[in-house]
């Protein structure tokens, strides 16, 4: 997130302004992004920076958070939650980007609105971590999104369609209270979970679509689940119902795949405070999640050598060394997409996938967070080896592997 001409003089300028008189990080950011709101763009952004204002086109800063990605004939579009300036549990809906660069992006409006009915749950008001297929059943594009009533509870799905990327969607299922739980009446689900935190994912292989979310509540079904999805993308085939694992403490998922694996990424649970992370691959998209490591007494795998993100502190994370020196270098999860211009064979060691997150700053009432966004690799040798760098600012096309420049020096 930057630009070509003026932001880096004014905002090296601010850091040294603000570090030197030890001013809080939330006036800092508080500042910048009001800043990033009155100055007029004037060029265009050329690379990511992690945790900068992001502008859209119109020069306003960018507002979707929990975000989910969509690839459709050379267009990415962006979904995420309108939350800047809105307290929990009410947001403002699902706003929609679209771009062709990754680093440009144009606003769209909303794609989905907040549920204004009162529902019988008080859910709607509060719209979390859509995510977008392009149904390979009908043409469709399909959103599922996680609505959230007053309290944080209950958690529950809608879906809605739309012929076209941008929206507008509409709700599908009972129009008078579309929030539910994924397939009711589900033996192998007891009653009273909730559909937290979720993800969805089309195998590129087949575009058969699945769905993975984080039970709650119910003490012997927590954890993840995932189902396929159905034809039409907007319920889910019960013979496929799968439980990945039963860890409870595990959110804000991404699924991606390569090399034969399928893998899913989750955060620990505290909050809007970053955690641990956690990585867990399989051999088919409802296959045997297991974490990446060494095994357990229990035969679960466990443990990373080296983790995907160096904990606070260990080399590559450091403050003293200009990296975050937090866990998850100050972020959570929301979606692993692939790099447009990896190529194995002609560009190797450039980062296959992109790690985008949230950082989140609740307490600010101009802002909700900023974003993380940064190269992540797997080792060639070990597709049980992952690794997200620390860059202050990088491109797709400049961004080198790890695990290579390791073999060049002989490590």
């Amino acid at each position: 997130m930057i630009w070509d001409v003026w932001p880096p003089m004014i905002w090296e300028g601010l850091n040294g302004c603000f570090l030197r008189t030890q001013k809080n990080n939330s006036e800092f950011r508080n500042m910048r992004l009001l800043l990033a709101s009155l100055i007029p763009r004037v060029a265009s952004f050329a690379a990511f920076r992690s945790g900068e204002p992001w502008l859209d086109t119109h020069g306003r800063v960018i507002d979707a958070h929990g975000a989910g990605f969509l690839v459709d004939g050379g267009v990415t579009y962006w979904y995420g939650s309108q939350r800047n300036g809105w307290k929990c549990c009410h947001d403002g809906g699902i706003n929609v980007y679209s771009s062709r660069d990754l680093y440009s992006w144009t606003a769209h409006g909303l794609a989905l609105r907040t549920y204004q009915t009162r529902s019988s749950t008080g859910n709607g008001r509060d719209l979390e971590r859509p995510k977008v297929v392009r149904c390979a059943g009908t043409g469709q594009y399909v959103m599922w999104v996680r609505g959230t009533g007053e309290g944080n509870t209950p958690q529950l799905a809608a879906v809605a369609v739309s012929s076209s990327p941008t929206g507008s969607f509409s709700y599908v299922g009972n129009i008078s209270d579309p929030f539910h739980t994924v397939d009711p009446g589900n033996p192998n689900i007891e009653e009273g979970y909730q559909f937290a935190d979720a993800t969805l994912f089309q195998d590129p292989a087949s575009s058969r679509a699945f769905v993975y979310w984080r039970t709650r509540v119910n003490s012997h079904h927590t954890g993840f689940r995932a189902m396929e999805l159905t034809d039409d993308c907007t319920n889910v085939r019960r013979e496929s119902d799968h439980q990945l694992f039963q860890t409870a403490n595990r959110e804000a998922p991404a699924v991606f795949h390569a090399r034969g694996q399928y893998y899913l990424w989750a955060s620990g649970t505290a909050g809007w405070s970053p955690t641990t992370t956690h990585l867990y691959t399989a051999d088919s998209p409802l296959g045997a999640f297991n974490r990446s490591g060494l095994n357990n007494s229990r035969g679960w795998l466990v443990g990373w050598d080296p983790p995907p993100i160096p904990e606070p502190g260990q080399h590559g994370n450091r403050r003293a060394d200009g990296q975050p020196g937090e866990w998850a270098f100050g972020s959570q999860s929301t979606f692993i997409l692939p790099n447009p211009l990896f190529d194995e064979v002609l560009h190797p060691t450039l980062a296959p996938f992109i790690y985008m997150a949230d950082r989140w700053t609740p307490d600010d009432l101009y802002s909700m967070g900023t974003y993380v966004w940064l190269p992540l690799w797997i080792d060639p040798k070990n597709a049980s080896r992952v690794r997200v760098e620390w860059h202050d600012s990088w491109r797709l096309d400049n961004a080198t592997s790890p695990f290579l420049r390791a073999v060049t020096a002989g490590v």
